[in-house]
């Protein structure tokens, strides 16, 4: 097996929170920087090149990295650096070229407020072609700072302040060589990573964070190889008198190893070499890093091992993904198909191997041994070659509890979305099904318009099965288009009405779940979708139904795909509604969030599987008039309580009971999933044309298109959100069935005390989704 050159794996991820940034008092200057690949002139570099004096202070300069996390926290990074700046004159901040647009915004939005430092903020970037490390060095190289200090996409988080004084030169104290908490020395067969303690330490080479002349870098050779930091290491030794690469010293307390394996040299054969961890508290440890690291990290509940099994055509789709999570910590590995193409396109650091094929294009089972370890947690490929077939023999036969995900390269370029899902949610991906529920009548053009947009649908390597439910009415051509259709990526059933059941039990009666794992999307056939429909059904199921425990919760029912334009519930009528508007006007920290409404969607949506079941139990048992009569009023104040034959009246009842609630997008413009073409049917009467199409204009919503793809960032905008993820569960706004924001105690405050109120039971009830319990039937 031929291995490509191991590349320095990226920083882990950031959990801190962010606080308010003290921006430089000069004006902010954003200046674009690309990072050539030529050295700039040598200059000769002795050890006291820039000794500070009595005429001029030593100036500093930071770069740091821009990964998807520093980003998101950047405004904490600003801070940390700014708010004891000792010698800082100047902050770089190095910028993948997918990342530019966003870290403009980002830097503009943090700098809010003034601070007494006189300090230069700029944005560096560097052509795909080059590694992040190489970027580091060559903006490094071209700074006028006397020293310089080289970051990782930590910045200074989880240093203590001691270590941060030091990094930024606070004081007179002048040092000779790098200086930073993070050491390798070469021990035995391998190095050892060293951490601060008691007194500093001389070692081989030091890796980021760590401060630096700038006079230093301009002599270094990197040709040899690409252990970036080990070279400055020896040019430094053999620079001067002291034979010593770095110096380790800062607080006792920074003993963190886990910068140690994202360091870790190659040998002359490209394996991994052996690690021997030394600090004050421990003793050597000696090992193959590969096993080393993946065994003291399961122990340490360390996130699994994630592999990316492409080619390198599929690079500039993938790479994002694996960047973002080598970014928040997870072990990423990249497997190439084949052993031609480039590598040159990836915006971060990772491990990439070469998995060539034979002449009979088979690869052992060895092999695929050898790069799958038994603590890999989910395989996500897109290889169409005949590695596939194998790839999918050996997980099922050797693996099988790792999750493969394959993504169809058809649908490569529309992944960006799936940066944003976690370890978690990726181990979730196959648990989910997702059943399509269309329901028809005698609108042919309209069916074959819902078929159309769920055949043009992008739907990555998922199998969804469809049923089409036909009333009795339906037209000859309407059966037709049914029973002609060929549903390529599940199986279709048809259902057909004998009796005329109206649209209350045409919709009630067109899914049920068959477990808890199970959902429905219910499509009236007056509705159309985007192509972009399933991978936001994708996104925000697996976070909010398979993410962190603290981002599920029981009173979610479901989710929409259609953007509310208008409010419907209010007595007094209609209204337009604008969410962004609302939020701006509450001064909510992001008018364009995602956000819970109590108002059920009707044209195109996502039901959850307890919900609808208990909803058909409270259904049957108020059609029946066990509790109330047919005419009670359930749910003060709203105009639904008119809507005799509608199913989303009794489902609003249920809603309102519960305190239930439905996550809708809010992407700009009112960009949705789905859309209404409000055609003449149950609810809509033949009226004038003139009418009907000023109606239909305050319904129909603009639905979101594929991207164009061509050289550059592919963005399907699904991640137009804050923070460019999902909120957190507690952070989604809440609105009730006017339209109010309220928070979600409230909700559930009005639904115990309307219960109380018809019911005559004041105990809540105990047990979740017990219709019987509920309206107290005893």
């Amino acid at each position: 097996m031929k291995t490509a050159k191991q590349i320095h794996p990226a920083p882990p991820t950031i959990t801190a929170t962010t606080s308010r940034v003290l921006s430089p008092t000069r004006p902010l200057s954003i200046l674009l920087e690309p990072v050539s690949s030529a050295s700039p002139p040598v200059t000769s570099a002795f050890l006291h090149t820039h000794p500070p004096n009595s005429l001029r202070a030593p100036t500093l300069a930071a770069i740091l990295p821009i990964t998807p996390d520093t980003l998101r926290r950047l405004e904490m990074h600003l801070q940390m650096l700014l708010e004891h700046p000792g010698a800082l004159t100047e902050i770089v901040l190095l910028v993948p070229t997918y990342q530019h647009t966003k870290t403009r915004h980002a830097l503009q939005a943090a700098l809010t407020r003034e601070d007494e430092a006189d300090i230069e903020i700029r944005i560096a970037h560097w052509p795909p072609s080059a590694d992040r490390e190489v970027a580091i060095i060559r903006t490094a190289e071209a700074l006028s700072t006397d020293w310089v200090l080289l970051l990782d996409g930590n910045g200074l988080r989880d240093l203590g302040r001691m270590t941060r004084d030091l990094l930024l030169l606070h004081g007179e104290r002048v040092v000779a060589v790098p200086v930073g908490p993070h050491g390798v020395d070469y021990y035995l067969d391998g190095i050892t990573c060293i951490t601060p303690s008691s007194s500093s330490r001389r070692v081989a080479y030091l890796v980021p964070p760590m401060v630096v002349s700038t006079a230093l870098l301009r002599d270094v050779d990197y040709a040899s190889g690409n252990d970036y930091w080990a070279a400055l290491g020896d040019s430094v030794s053999r620079s001067g008198p002291e034979r010593s690469g770095g110096l380790v010293a800062g607080s006792p307390e920074d003993r963190s190893l886990d910068w140690c394996s994202r360091y870790a040299p190659t040998g002359l054969d490209g394996s991994l070499m052996s690690v021997h961890v030394i600090n004050e508290r421990t003793k050597v440890e000696t090992g193959r890093l590969s096993l080393t690291e993946g065994e003291n990290k399961s122990r340490q509940g360390y996130p699994g091992v994630i592999l990316i099994v492409a080619q390198s055509v599929d690079l500039p789709y993938l790479s994002p993904i694996a960047c973002a999570l080598r970014d928040r910590g997870y072990r990423v590995s990249v497997l190439l198909a084949g052993v031609n193409g480039s590598t040159d396109s990836l915006p971060c650091s990772i491990m990439i191997e070469f998995l060539p094929e034979t002449a009979a294009g088979r690869i052992s089972l060895d092999v695929l041994a050898d790069v799958m370890p038994t603590s890999l947690a989910v395989v996500l490929s897109a290889t169409e070659t005949s590695l596939f077939p194998q790839l999918y023999t050996f997980l099922a036969a050797h693996r099988p509890s790792v999750t493969h995900v394959h993504v169809p390269q058809a649908d490569l370029p529309y992944t960006d979305w799936m940066t944003s899902l976690t370890l978690e949610e990726w181990k979730n991906w196959h648990v989910p099904q997702v059943e399509l529920s269309v329901i028809t009548n005698d609108r042919p053009y309209s069916l074959n318009r819902l078929l159309s947009s769920l055949d043009n649908a992008r739907y990555f390597g998922d199998k969804l099965d469809m049923r089409i439910n036909l009333e009795k009415s339906a037209d000859r051509e309407t059966l037709r288009i049914a029973g002609e259709y060929a549903w390529e990526r599940g199986r279709v059933y048809l259902h057909h009405r004998i009796v005329h059941g109206g649209l209350l039990p045409a919709v009630v009666e067109s899914w049920y779940p068959s477990g808890n794992d199970s959902y429905g999307l219910i499509l009236e056939d007056d509705v159309e979708l985007s192509p972009l429909f399933y991978a936001y059904v994708k996104l925000t199921l697996l976070r909010y139904r398979y993410g962190r425990p603290e981002d599920r919760s029981a009173h979610l029912f479901g989710i929409s795909l259609y953007q509310q334009k208008n409010l419907e519930l209010r007595p007094e009528g209609r209204h337009l509604f604008d969410a962004r508007a609302l939020f701006a006007t509450a001064a909510l920290p992001h008018e364009h969030t995602p956000y819970l409404s109590q108002i059920p969607c009707s044209w195109g949506a996502l039901y959850f599987p307890e919900h609808w079941r208990e909803f058909h139990a409270y259904l049957g048992a108020r059609l029946a008039e066990h509790v109330w009569p047919l005419a009670q009023t359930v749910v003060p104040g709203v105009r639904s309580n008119r809507w005799t034959r509608s199913w989303k009246r009794y489902f609003i009842e249920l809603v309102f009971l519960r305190g239930y609630v439905m996550l809708y997008p809010n992407y700009a413009a009112y960009a949705s999933l789905s859309t209404n073409h409000l055609e003449v049917g149950s609810h809509v009467r033949d009226v004038p044309t003139d009418a009907y199409l000023r109606k239909k204009r305050l319904f129909n919503v603009p639905l979101m298109p594929l991207p164009l793809v061509g050289e550059g960032a592919v963005s399907t905008g699904l991640l137009e959100l804050p923070d460019e993820r999902l909120p957190e569960w507690s952070a989604l706004p809440v609105l009730d069935l006017l339209g109010t924001i309220v928070d979600q105690e409230l909700i559930l405050q009005r639904g115990a005390e309307r219960r109380a109120e018809l019911t005559g039971c004041e105990e809540p009830p105990e047990e979740p989704y017990d219709t019987d319990e509920l309206l107290c039937i005893r």
